[in-house]
């Protein structure tokens, strides 16, 4: 495989032990990784993907470099780690084409994309017809976010990112300030050549006439672009410089990954859960990995369980209802009626309505005063949400599914909703809803087999248990 990943965040230690041993080489690594995975540092050695938590959500994926090796890294993931959620769009950044203005949209002047329409910047006049050439900047990872684009061209390398202007910027993620120095005196006689350069992390430790001999490179690069680009046709691809993905990762995915942690060095259970949860609970997870090298597995888990239900029940609880792309929806919190510890943690919860409108997928008039009951079980690949009146009548079912929640003692349940709903009247009759869009997880290679079969299986039991199917 032989490609350069550096890892980080808190799934680094799992991460690292499933990339290395696929054929990956890991490079700047801290000095505790090399001691656990018993590898040298292959410092000054320069990263071709970086794997690390997603900064919008810790409990996530995130994935970013040169296109193969992002499609190399994913695959490996996907193929290792069970029951995740890939999100990676079809614009990579700096995806470079020659397009038309479309026109003006709330203040943005809106161009023709091969993805559909989209904003760009920096161009000189918004003018209906007329041509200019694009370079992405931002792509959609999540619901309701836009691709953008400009018209100024950048070309991509291991330590800089090269466009046209007159300005240098610095990753946040250089330390050594020499370094820093020495880029601004290096950066200067190019910046009046009418270049701008914007240097990337990889360049902190590394030999300045490597940096130096890859700087003319991209400058040539980006003549070559600027020609390629002006032959070609109107949306034709020409150059693209980096792929994203995000990996939503479920409850049984952070599992997987405690035991891969757990081969390399001491790890309690529910230990990436707790620590997706940024520095929440960084202090506890640490004394339950100690703990766990003396501490019966069984007896750990026990406690761990029994800590987080007395957390849940101290007050109403949120459910967090995270899309397959990682947003979340917070359904609001509920009051705890019942709770049950057989073969997991199952909680009753209470919510009241507080406006009016309708229920999704029953059509059923919700109003205020209504309550809805809500079952939800660890290990469980659904809810169950009961409608009911304000005079104690049922108005419908709401099955969601979704992968098995994760329970967390801040009053949090969390799972990843699979788009496929059913929805049962007081009939009895029952539908699917959302087809559409678990279908379209399908077609997207969002989901692996893993989570189809599940959902698949689970619909037939559920169908069983709760409905006269209609036709």
């Amino acid at each position: 495989m032989g490609f350069k990943v550096r890892v980080r965040g808190v799934y680094a230690t799992a991460l690292s032990k499933i990339l290395l041993d696929r054929g990956f080489l890991l490079i700047d690594v801290s000095d505790v990784m090399a001691r656990r995975l018993g590898i040298g540092y292959l410092r000054g050695e320069v990263a071709e993907v970086t794997v690390k938590s997603d900064d919008e959500d810790p409990s996530n994926v995130l994935v970013i470099g040169f296109p193969e090796a992002v499609k190399a890294v994913v695959n490996t993931l996907k193929d290792e780690v069970p029951h995740v959620i890939l999100n990676m769009p079809e614009v990579g950044l700096y995806t470079t084409f020659k397009t038309y203005v479309v026109g003006k949209e709330d203040g943005d002047c809106i161009i023709n994309t091969p993805y559909g329409e989209a904003p760009i910047i920096d161009v000189n006049e918004c003018v209906e017809g007329s041509e200019t050439y694009a370079t992405s900047i931002k792509v959609p990872l999540r619901k309701g976010e836009r691709m953008v684009f400009s018209s100024k061209l950048r070309v991509v390398g291991y330590y800089a990112i090269l466009g046209r202007g007159n300005k240098v910027t610095f990753s946040n993620f250089i330390k050594n300030k020499n370094r820093i120095s020495e880029l601004v005196t290096l950066s200067s006689n190019y910046v009046r050549k009418g270049y701008s350069i914007h240097w990337r992390s990889n360049v902190d430790d590394a030999n300045l006439n490597d940096v130096l001999s890859e700087l003319n490179m991209l400058i040539n690069r980006m003549h070559e672009l600027e020609k390629a680009v002006q032959r070609s046709r109107p949306l034709e691809v020409v150059y693209e410089g980096e792929k994203v993905a995000l990996i939503v990762l479920s409850s049984l995915s952070k599992d997987y990954l405690d035991r891969v942690r757990g081969k390399v060095v001491p790890t309690a259970p529910y230990h990436h859960r707790l620590r997706g949860l940024e520095d929440m609970f960084k202090d506890v997870v640490e004394l339950m990995d100690v703990a766990s090298s003396s501490v019966d597995a069984d007896v750990l888990d026990r406690c761990l369980t029994e800590w987080i239900l007395g957390k849940l029940v101290e007050s109403d609880t949120l459910i967090k209802h995270v899309k397959p792309d990682g947003s979340t929806i917070t359904l609001g919190r509920g009051k705890v009626l019942k709770v049950s510890k057989e073969g997991g943690i199952c909680l009753t919860l209470e919510r009241e309505v507080v406006s009016g409108g309708v229920y999704d997928g029953l059509d059923v008039a919700k109003e205020v005063g209504d309550r809805i009951i809500t079952d939800v079980c660890s290990g469980r690949w659904w809810v169950k949400h009961e409608y009911v009146s304000s005079k104690g009548k049922g108005k419908g079912l709401y099955i969601n599914i979704n992968t098995p929640p994760e329970f967390l003692p801040y009053n949090v349940i969390k799972y990843v909703d699979l788009g496929l709903d059913l929805v049962k009247r007081n009939s009895g009759l029952c539908r699917l809803v959302d087809v559409a869009e678990f279908r379209d997880l399908i077609v997207r290679g969002s989901i692996g087999f893993d989570i189809m079969n599940s959902v698949i299986s689970l619909l037939d039991k559920l169908i069983t248990e709760f409905c006269i199917i209609q036709s």
